[in-house]
């Protein structure tokens, strides 16, 4: 299936849409909207459940949202990643009016009450839904596994997503984005072997784009400028975290490397040697996982050079020992 094949395809009137077509009043469309999914009542919106949308079994699933009709609001039970394929979208969202157009992207926790305005003709919008225990524990611990610059930046979009139960995403200028949401839903129409497992990775990489946009994203300058200057240094450690000192990291960045080192700390919360360390115990965590290397030949690949302290700093951040955190993972 090609992009304009997929264009059309999305454009189709769905069945439920020529039904709010024939529609000449409020009151028809809130009967119409009755037979679907507003079924149930949680506080002062409506519950939209995951079996109505989601097979058993199924941890992500996509659909295209109707348009022509207004959604009330609701929230859901499963994670929600709202993607606006063409025009705009006009949502209010925890009371706030938000306005998305083509290539924006929110997403929405099981608390968020949000409703949407109705979608016009060109107005494509296309619902990725995740059970939430597959975003929560299989997708986020995946993403800090990556290395400390996604670990920063999940972090950050956990503790936003705790305050306001939703995250937008202003992505219209990112073309990757949309390239990976036309290969998620090329692939979930496609059905193919691993279908699953394909999802699930594009998942990976769609999250992985939308966390950069954070680094382009309009505010406060001078925040904005700080948190791309931590993004650049837990970048550079990711990069040269095997040979890289304080000094020469203080000279790439022109900063003395006492002050660097503070900045690190009060920004995320670690020095500059406790970041070096985690990315090293990340690389021999990834390193245990899926190789059969031996201990003592993985230990210099991590960039340790003594036995005993790669055991002593593994032990403290993982509780075990090498040899039975393989094991387990194993298991």
């Amino acid at each position: 299936m090609k992009r304009e094949e997929l264009d059309q395809y999305l454009r189709q009137y769905t069945p439920l849409e020529r039904e709010f077509l024939k529609v000449h009043s409020d009151e028809e469309a809130w009967k119409l909207n009755q037979k679907q999914c507003y079924q149930k009542v949680d506080g002062d919106a409506y519950l939209f459940e995951s079996s109505q949308f989601m097979k058993s079994g199924d941890k992500i699933t996509l659909n295209r949202q109707e348009r022509f009709n207004t959604v009330h609001p609701h929230k859901h039970d499963y994670i929600e990643l709202c993607y606006v394929w063409s025009g705009v979208c006009y949502q209010t969202i925890e009371g706030k009016k938000v306005i998305t157009r083509q290539g924006d992207v929110c997403i929405f926790d099981t608390q968020a009450v949000h409703s949407i305005e109705a979608a016009k003709e060109n107005d494509i919008l296309v619902n990725i839904m995740m059970r939430r225990e597959f975003f929560d524990a299989a997708f986020l611990s995946r993403m800090t596994k990556q290395g400390i610059v996604s670990e920063f930046l999940v972090d950050a979009v956990t503790k936003s997503r705790q305050k306001k139960h939703y995250l937008y995403f202003p992505a219209h200028d990112n073309i990757r984005v949309r390239e990976i949401v036309e290969q998620t839903l090329m692939e979930y129409l496609n059905q193919d072997l691993g279908v699953e497992e394909a999802l699930e990775s594009y998942m990976i990489l769609l999250f992985t784009e939308l966390l950069r946009t954070l680094r382009n994203v309009s505010g406060d300058k001078d925040s904005m400028a700080l948190e791309v200057q931590v993004l650049e240094l837990l970048a550079y450690i990711e990069e040269n975290y095997e040979h890289c000192t304080l000094s020469d990291m203080g000279k790439a960045f022109g900063m003395h490397g006492n002050y660097l080192t503070a900045f690190l700390k009060e920004k995320t919360g670690r020095s500059f040697v406790e970041h070096v360390q985690e990315q090293k115990l990340k690389k021999a965590r990834a390193l245990l996982e899926n190789t059969d290397i031996p201990i003592a030949e993985l230990v210099p690949l991590c960039g340790y050079n003594n036995m005993n302290f790669f055991y002593k700093k593994f032990k403290e951040s993982a509780g075990c020992t090498p040899a039975q955190y393989r094991k387990h993972q194993r298991a």
